[in-house]
Parts: C-alpha cells; sequence; structure tokens
C-alpha cells in the first residue's frame, strides 16, 4: 500500500486501512508530521490517550507551564495552526499532561507519563484512553536507553489496557514513532521485529503488516511523503549524497550495516555452535576454510549456549564471543538474519557481560 502526495503523514489512515492491528512501528524521515496529526487528530476526534516520553526530564521539559514566551508542549503549533488552547501541567516528577481549557470535564486530552515511572502509572486510571503514543522510541545517537526498555513499554501497555477487553473494548492501540536512526533497539528487540524491518527496508515498500501478530510495520517513504520543492535547499541540498541524508530525509537505517546478511550454502560447513536465546534457536556453522555461516538450520554442534541464562551469557561472552566478532569483523561471518548479527557484534549492549 503506498499513498502519495501527500505533505504529511497521518495516523488515521494507517489506522483505517490497519484497523486490526493493535501495535503501530513508524518511522520516517525527519519533518514527515507524525507527531503533529496523531496529537491533532486524537484531539479533535476526542481520543483520550496516553502520551508518553523516555525520562522523568523530558515529561517534566514538554508539560512545564510557559515561561517568557517559552514554550515546549507538542500542541505548540497545533494551537497555533488551529486556535485552540491546550497546554500542559506537570503533577508530579515524570507524570503530567495536557488540558484544554474549554474542556468542561476537567479531564486530561492526554496523559503524559515516562518510562522510568511505570509503578506511578498504576495510580492513574487511564482506562478511558484508547491509544498510547510513544514519541521517539528509537533513541537519538548517544542517548542512554535502559536494556529492558522493551520490556518496560509492555508493562505500561498492560497497565493502561487494563481489563478493557473484558469490558467489551477493542485493544489499546500501541503506537510507536520514531526517526530511522537505528533497527536495533530494547523495544524493537522486545517485540522481536527487527528482521521484518530489515526485510522491509530493503524492499523498497512502505508498509508490511504482520497478519498473525497484529503488528504493522510503516516506512514512511520519500515517495510517500515528497519533499516540497521550496524545502529542497540549504541543508537538504549541501548533504546530497552523504549517509546523514539518506537517514534523515531517506529514512533509511544508514547506521546500520546489513552487508553481512545474505543466504549461505552449507555445503562443505559443519555444526559448530548451538545458541539459545528467547524461544529462538540458532546455529552457527564452520568450514575448513575458517569461514561462519549462522542460521535455523538445526544440526549437531560441539558447543551448546542458553542465552536466557546470565551464567551462559557470561561463558558464551568469554568463549565465543570475542573470537567471533573478530571473525565478522574479518569478513569472515554471515547470518541469514539481521537479528542473528545483532546478537554476535552488539552482544554487549544486549546483555552485562563485560569483564571489570
Amino acid at each position: 500500500m503506498s499513498m502519495t502526495n501527500q505533505k504529511y503523514y497521518r495516523f488515521k489512515d494507517d489506522l483505517l486501512s490497519y484497523p486490526d492491528a493493535w501495535c503501530y512501528v513508524v518511522w520516517s524521515p525527519r519533518g514527515s508530521g507524525k507527531t503533529y496529526s496523531t496529537l491533532k487528530d486524537a484531539y479533535e476526534d476526542k481520543i483520550p490517550i496516553v502520551y508518553m516520553k523516555r525520562t522523568q526530564e523530558d515529561v517534566n521539559f514538554i508539560c512545564q507551564k510557559p515561561e517568557r514566551g517559552f514554550d515546549a508542549s507538542p500542541y505548540v503549533p497545533i494551537n497555533r495552526d488551529t486556535g485552540y488552547n491546550i497546554h500542559g501541567n506537570v503533577i508530579d516528577k515524570g507524570v503530567g499532561g495536557f488540558w484544554d481549557d474549554d474542556d468542561e470535564d476537567g479531564l486530561p486530552i492526554a496523559y503524559c507519563f515516562s518510562l522510568n515511572v511505570a509503578k506511578k502509572i498504576k495510580g492513574f486510571d487511564t482506562s478511558r484512553c484508547d491509544w498510547m503514543v510513544l514519541d521517539e522510541f528509537i533513541p537519538l545517537p548517544g542517548e542512554r536507553v535502559n536494556r529492558k526498555e522493551g520490556e518496560l513499554v509492555l508493562e505500561c501497555y498492560r497497565t493502561i489496557a487494563r481489563d478493557r477487553e473484558k469490558r467489551g473494548r477493542g485493544p489499546l492501540k500501541l503506537i510507536l514513532f520514531a526517526n530511522a536512526e537505528e533497527i536495533s533497539t530494547p523495544i524493537t528487540n522486545t517485540l522481536e521485529i527487527i528482521d521484518a524491518m530489515a526485510d522491509l527496508n530493503a524492499s523498497g515498500e512502505s508498509h508490511m503488516y504482520l497478519e498473525d501478530r497484529g503488528i504493522l510495520l510503516h516506512h514512511i517513504t520519500p515517495e510517500e511523503i515528497p519533499i516540497q520543492e521550496s524545502e529542497k535547499t540549504g541543508i537538504y541540498k549541501a548533504m546530497q549524497g552523504t549517509a546523514w541524508f539518506d537517514k534523515s530525509f531517506g529514512g533509511e537505517f544508514t547506521n546500520n550495516d546489513f552487508s553481512n546478511v545474505r543466504p549461505q550454502s552449507l555445503k562443505g560447513y559443519r555444526g559448530f555452535i548451538h545458541v539459545h536465546y528467547k524461544n529462538h534457536d540458532y546455529f552457527i556453522y564452520r568450514n575448513d576454510a575458517g569461514f561462519y555461516y549462522m542460521c535455523k538450520s538445526r544440526t549437531k554442534c560441539l558447543f551448546s549456549y542458553n542465552l536466557n541464562r546470565e551464567n551462559e551469557q557470561k561463558r558464551f561472552y568469554m568463549e565465543q564471543q570475542i573470537d567471533l566478532w573478530n571473525e565478522c569483523a574479518g569478513e569472515k561471518m554471515k547470518f541469514q538474519s539481521y537479528s542473528m548479527y545483532d546478537l554476535i557484534i552488539n552482544f554487549t549492549k544486549l546483555f552485562n557481560v563485560r569483564r571489570t
């Protein structure tokens, strides 16, 4: 599915096209209007939402009352364009909301929480909310992120959803927005959608619906939301042809190396290492020339590790991972999928195993 000649993205298009999805994962070039259109449509359609940010500081910053004309609220451009008067207010550390001065019942149009106050959410009745929106779910370069962030997101989701389906309401919609910085994150790892995102990115298509899981992936491409001619000046013109341009204006994951992910014949290869991780079994093969291939094809192996156990993570790191990382860096190891490559290359980001 592709919709062209739009100036900005509208979440309502995805909602109408994929009404049965419970999770919408959307990434794009900068400035495609993801947050603006979603908050505006939710307000105008009277859909109460929970708007999530990563840290307490993020929430306190965007919800604070304006001072000396400075307002960091995401509703500022909406107020500017429509004449609405939506303002934020901080309730506690990492807890806030946004109100419409004309709303008679006094309830917020959007609750605002940080991921690291998940326990506090249980003290608020947010069961009236139909959407949970997490902005910038892919961290910015240099931003420190909790390894358990993906689990925090789903814990918040379950807390907000509570018993809504038992009461005859549809599933809470989880809406994840980001710019294309990094495909491997705690959230994409927990949702186990990295390989599907990589496949969609490589296909050149804009949508992939994982129907059996109710998850929509949407890569907003330049063809779908074209850059206007009036915008093709300044930094756009100066940075054309660079990797930064492809990421920022094309929504491509240029920070990631997909060159080691390719199909490989197992002729001449023998089983070397078996790895069990989450609910998956991976097998690393080796041939006499010293080349390696990691895939799901089952075989007997010399070594076996269960990476769901902390001690096994440390043992694998000490006995195998460092050598495998070096083999990959030397162009001597290939992978069936990107998540397998990520497991070996970014092992120390996934697990707390660094030697002291």
